[in-house]
């Protein structure tokens, strides 16, 4: 086979037309983007944004000082850390808030229960983020500029080293830091996530001990200090493993006497040991986010109260946040757009495509309560077949399409057979949609269409690569046959609580049919939850990528139990050669101080990728953050997602409300775990 860089031929425009010739089976350049961003802001330094000090005084919201007076909390100076990480005025749009009022969220996600160290979800949407705190963070680098673009921002972790050798890197804790109920954050915390819930497969916390590289070791140097030890040298990028969500720990006080290792519960046990539910709704989770959840009404709404611990304050020593109360009404994702544009909901990552002519539309009206702007593409929708010889193989059909799958030429001929012109306007009409050839999407730093291999749009290359690995019509029903006599019938999997990902499945298979495969529709509620058991032969679903230490494992062979396209069964599984050069890109995207090499490594992946089709892309969109013209310090910048999702890029730590906009509170005066 060519290679793609021998093989690539220009077009303008038009897909279909500028192929190649079916008898060549090559790859073509990708059509020209037409951007849709117009985000323009000033960028500033790292510690421009916050820093580390102890200040002369410092100040609380009004019902935390009552609650002080009556006993019931330790004086705030008390309650904040030595050095309370402070958020500098000068990058404040609105400058330093007043206390009180309410953040409104809409959601479409639902909570799977309150451990997140063992990989639960809380409902998505923001509260993950409100709730946990990491080491380093990535979000708000999208302010930071070029020059010192030189890694994740401090969090939990102020400050870290690298030995001589780079096989060490030494992390030193923000000290006096306070869990919501008043425990204090130490070390203890993190060998407990790291030794009982990273290390311990049986736990399946969100990072995978392989994104920090095999036989990495932790080593306690004291209650605010500790090592990571590599077995080779590393880069920088290691470091970006630990921002969210991957490097976050939780209130080990709580969780470690539930752990199996510590206790009589089984695994199943200490997963749900905080069940989503609480005690009759009622929440009590221990927790370093500047909010912890108080109350949960299924199918109705999250309530979340102020931390009274937050280790963070503004330049005036005031203690964050300035709301005291966040709520995330339990709804779909498409009407998160639809509130927040309506005025009802505060904020939105308007992620459906299908809501962008109307929302745009009315967002621009003169009279609208919300402003909205449109960032770079980072949304990527596409089929991921499953490669696996063995996982959620249940009969001997499954294992024959499991050999055409781990073929390049069907891969190809799948590619070849989808228009994604027609599939992206199937979703919306305009230039909102961009065909994808899969891996990173076109927001991604580390996006470059000259080392992409597209597989564009040619159904003649379609049905002649089907007929060159012995699929052909046989009976002469209009679906091809597999070599053991049966139809060529593929199941694909689907979220139904995606108006998108619907519109898109329906294109598909239209598609498919008419190069002579049947797929085999399967709607589910929860798509991620197939893709965690393998048993799937194609899924489709959203799957966008734009660095390449962000959900590592989700997206290369880094785990046993990731990508979902391609699981070990009992830790073994057949790499191929290309897998093979990805995780060798990975590891030196992950080791370099050289960023020209880092670069490169992550144009490799996104090379080996596209050229040996690992998913089938199928189109790219942007996304557009909506916000409330009430709500003040809401940069006009934010992107909806560049290192990071907006929840965290806005920075809702330092949002507030004028008073005479503040809405009433559900749950005034609670604190959590005090009076609730």
């Amino acid at each position: 086979m060519k290679t793609a860089s021998t093989a690539r031929r220009a077009v303008s425009g038009v897909i279909a037309s500028s192929l190649v010739a079916a008898s060549t089976f090559a790859s073509t350049t990708l059509p020209p983007e037409q951007p849709l961003s117009s985000l323009e802001w000033e960028l500033v330094g790292k510690d421009e944004l916050y820093y580390y000090r102890a200040l002369p005084s410092y100040s609380e919201a009004p019902y935390l000082t009552e609650m002080v007076n009556s006993g019931q909390l330790p004086p705030v100076k008390e309650r904040l850390p030595k050095e309370p990480l402070v958020f500098a005025t000068g990058t404040m749009v609105d400058g330093v808030g007043e206390y009180g009022g309410v953040f409104r969220h809409v959601i479409g996600g639902r909570p799977e229960g309150w451990n997140w160290m063992a990989g639960l979800h809380q409902g998505w949407g923001g509260i993950n983020i409100t709730m946990q705190e990491c080491l380093v963070r990535k979000g708000p680098l999208w302010q930071v500029k070029a020059s010192e673009q030189d890694g994740p921002l401090p969090n939990l972790a102020r400050e870290w080293s690298w030995s001589n050798d780079r096989r060490v890197l030494t992390m030193h804790l923000i000290e006096g830091a306070k869990w919501s109920d008043g425990d204090p954050f130490d070390t203890d915390d993190i060998e407990f996530w790291w030794e009982d819930n990273v290390l311990d497969a049986q736990v399946g916390a969100w990072m995978d001990p392989g994104v920090m590289g095999e036989g990495t070791e932790l080593e306690i140097l004291g209650p605010y200090s500790f090592a990571f030890k590599f077995k080779d040298p590393q880069g920088p990028a290691r470091v970006d493993s630990l921002a969210y969500l991957q490097g976050c720990p939780g209130p080990s006080h709580v969780l470690k006497p539930q752990h199996p290792k510590y206790s009589s519960n089984s695994y199943d046990e200490y997963r749900d040991i905080l069940p989503a539910e609480g005690n009759n709704g009622k929440i009590d989770v221990p927790v370093l986010g500047m909010y912890a959840p108080v109350l949960h009404r299924p199918d109705e709404i999250v309530v979340l109260r102020r931390n009274p611990y937050y280790w963070k304050v503004d330049e005036q020593g005031n203690q964050l946040p300035y709301f005291n109360e966040m709520h995330f009404k339990l709804s779909s994702w498409s009407d998160r757009t639809t509130q927040a544009v309506a005025g009802t909901g505060d904020f939105s990552n308007m992620e459906n495509p299908g809501n962008y002519v109307e929302a745009l539309k009315q967002s621009q009206a003169a009279d609208s309560p919300t402003k909205a702007n449109f960032g770079p593409r980072v949304l990527g929708w596409d089929i991921e077949m499953n490669l696996s010889e063995t996982v959620g193989t249940n009969n001997a059909v499954d294992r024959e399409l499991r050999g055409f799958f781990r073929n390049l030429d069907f891969r190809k001929a799948v590619s070849h057979a989808i228009d994604r012109d027609a599939v992206g306007q199937s979703i919306a009409r305009g230039p909102f949609t961009h065909p994808w050839a899969g891996g990173l999407t076109s927001g991604s730093p580390y996006y470059d269409t000259s080392v992409i291999s597209y597989f564009g749009y040619n159904k003649d290359g379609a049905e002649a690569l089907l007929d060159k690995v012995g699929l052909t019509d046989t009976d002469g029903n209009g679906i091809r046959n597999l070599p053991s006599g049966g139809d060529l019938e593929i199941d694909l999997w689907y979220d139904t609580s995606e108006a998108t990902d619907k519109k898109q499945v329906d294109a598909v298979v239209a598609m498919l049919a008419d190069v002579g495969v049947r797929i085999i529709n399967k709607p589910v509620e929860d798509i991620d939850q197939v893709a965690n058991s393998g048993s799937f032969n194609w899924l489709l679903r959203r799957n966008h990528w734009l660095v390449p230490t962000r959900e590592t494992a989700r997206h290369l062979p880094v785990s046993p139990t990731g990508p979902a396209q391609h699981m070990a069964a009992d830790g073994n599984r057949n790499l191929f050669d290309f897998e093979e050069r990805m995780l060798d890109a990975y590891d030196r995207f992950s080791s370099s101080w050289d960023q020209q090499e880092v670069a490169q490594a992550a144009r490799d992946i996104l090379k080996e990728w596209t050229a040996n089709v690992y998913t089938v892309g199928l189109v790219q969109a942007p996304a557009a953050l909506l916000i409330n013209k009430r709500i003040k310090n809401a940069h006009p910048g934010v992107p909806v997602f560049m290192f990071e999702w907006a929840e965290d890029s806005l920075l809702r730590e330092r949002l507030w409300t004028a008073r005479a906009e503040q809405l009433d509170e559900l749950l005034p005066g609670v604190v959590p775990h005090i009076n609730h």
